[in-house]
């Protein structure tokens, strides 16, 4: 009897022992079920995002291969002109320049050789060297202007098929000193205006706009006369409503007292315009005829 309960409860312990082994397998399989799809979906997002990573990076560095390439012929096209403008003061004969006579095919030719010189070593992704044209390049109105076009092509394959036009314009003016007219008649007169003022002066000395300001008290203003034989009355903008004393400041040619130096009445802001722009003003009395 003892032998079989023995038996039996050694059964009982091994059967057990099976069952929590083979719970402990179904659970370690769920994990690895888990795992695997985990896994797998890691993969499937790194294969969806892999490519638009790439993509991308290919696209800033066509970006900055492109800012290089620009800034590499606006600084080659800048220097060119400059010196086309010092050549530009030869004769048509051409004698005394390295280039002959400054042209419109000199600059062309000119222009097309020394952006060569400058590609020639550098290492640019999308643009064919011979492929750049400065057939719009001129020398017109004493002004050099260098205008390089080109077609940039990107390495991404995808958008290869699909140039993109670029034009790089350097510009200079000639040597060729100033000439009086060439940037209007030179016949207009030039007349001078203050700001806020509903009148023009035709002498930069008006002594309307060059005040000569003095200093005095304010106990001796009210026996001051200006140049023209008038008293000085109080300003209104800065002694309105308040008592003459202490330090006050006039002009010989104003008719006013002013107690700050900085009042508007004595601050003049001088422009030179055209005589044609002042339609709608009146000539000043004090400089009228010069």
């Amino acid at each position: 009897m003892k032998c079989q309960k023995i038996s039996r409860e050694i059964n009982c312990e091994e059967g057990g022992r099976a069952k929590v082994l083979l719970k402990k397998r179904r659970i370690s399989s769920r994990k690895e079920g888990r795992s695997l799809q985990q896994k797998g979906s890691l993969t499937v997002e790194s294969a969806a995002v892999l490519p638009v990573f790439l993509l991308a990076v290919l696209c800033l560095v066509s970006m900055m291969d492109l800012y290089r390439a620009e800034i590499i012929l606006q600084s080659v096209l800048c220097e060119t002109a400059k010196e086309l403008g010092v050549y530009a003061y030869c004769a048509e004969d051409g004698s005394s320049s390295p280039i002959g006579a400054v042209t419109k095919a000199a600059c062309i030719a000119y222009g097309t050789r020394r952006v060569r010189e400058a590609l020639e070593d550098e290492n640019l992704i999308g643009i064919d060297q011979k492929q750049i044209f400065l057939l719009d390049s001129e020398y017109k109105d004493e002004k050099v202007s260098l205008n390089a076009v080109f077609f940039y092509r990107s390495p991404v394959p995808l958008f290869r098929s699909f140039p993109v036009k670029i034009q790089v314009l350097g510009q200079a003016r000639a040597w060729t000193g100033y000439h009086g007219k060439k940037y209007g008649d030179g016949a207009e007169e030039m007349v001078y205006v203050t700001d806020w003022e509903s009148v023009y002066h035709t002498s930069r000395d008006c002594t309307h706009i060059q005040l000569k300001i003095q200093a005095i008290s304010a106990f001796h203003v009210y026996d001051r006369v200006n140049e023209y034989g008038n008293h000085y009355q109080a300003c209104d903008k800065c002694c309105s409503g308040k008592d003459a004393n202490g330090t006050v400041y006039i002009t010989t040619s104003g008719d006013c007292y002013h107690r700050s130096r900085t009042c508007g009445g004595l601050t003049r802001h001088v422009h030179a315009v055209k005589k044609s722009e002042t339609e709608n003003m009146r000539v000043c009395t004090r400089c009228k005829g010069g």
